[in-house]
């Protein structure tokens, strides 16, 4: 079966106009954490100065109880995880981690994040996940892989609508090395 260009044309088309959302995201989240501007930007966080760790295996029944007393919300999943070895509940919305300050110190910690922080977090590939063939996966992941697939797409189908700049082949191939010498420069240089 020849793919011809209309067919090409429509590949194009659909496929970019179902991944635009994740464009947007992924090219608005990019250029902000460039900028510094990471996911606990706009986030209220509270901080609880704790006496000591709770006992092992009572560590659930302590963050609810703390929660309960200084007013705060409790998640709604009050099942513990450990997370970069600070015990954590909640979600990526609103969660609540057992930790330690600079000093040393045991705090409990609760980030109710907004909408901006949410989507940086799915662009660094977090939230809820399930497993797959040995992987674990978010929903997003699903749409961050599919989108990932299509920007080759996009390109190959590009070239081919074009029928790659038939009569400025040398102009074009000229732009492509151009544009891998300056991103191999690029990265060279920021090492």
């Amino acid at each position: 079966m020849k793919l011809h260009r209309k067919l090409w044309m429509q590949i194009h088309l659909y496929l970019s106009l179902f991944f635009l959302p994740a464009a947007l995201i992924y090219a608005l989240t990019g250029v902000l954490y460039i900028f510094e501007i990471r996911q606990n930007s706009g986030a209220s966080i509270t901080e609880i100065k704790l006496d000591s760790m709770p006992q092992k295996g009572k560590e659930r029944d302590f963050i609810i109880q703390t929660l309960q007393e200084h007013q705060l919300k409790v998640p709604k999943d009050t099942n513990l995880r450990v997370m970069k070895g600070n015990i954590t509940m909640g979600n990526i919305k609103y969660g609540v981690t057992l930790t330690k300050d600079k000093n040393e110190q045991p705090i409990l910690r609760t980030i109710d994040r907004g909408l901006y922080g949410i989507l940086m977090l799915m662009h660094k590939s977090s939230g809820n996940k399930w497993e797959l063939g040995g992987f674990k996966f978010s929903f997003f992941d699903m749409i961050a892989i599919g989108f990932g697939i299509s920007m080759l797409l996009f390109y190959l189908s590009g070239l081919i609508i074009t029928s790659f700049c038939k009569g400025k082949r040398k102009v074009a191939f000229g732009v492509l090395g151009a544009g891998f010498i300056i991103t191999i420069l690029a990265v060279y240089l920021s090492i």
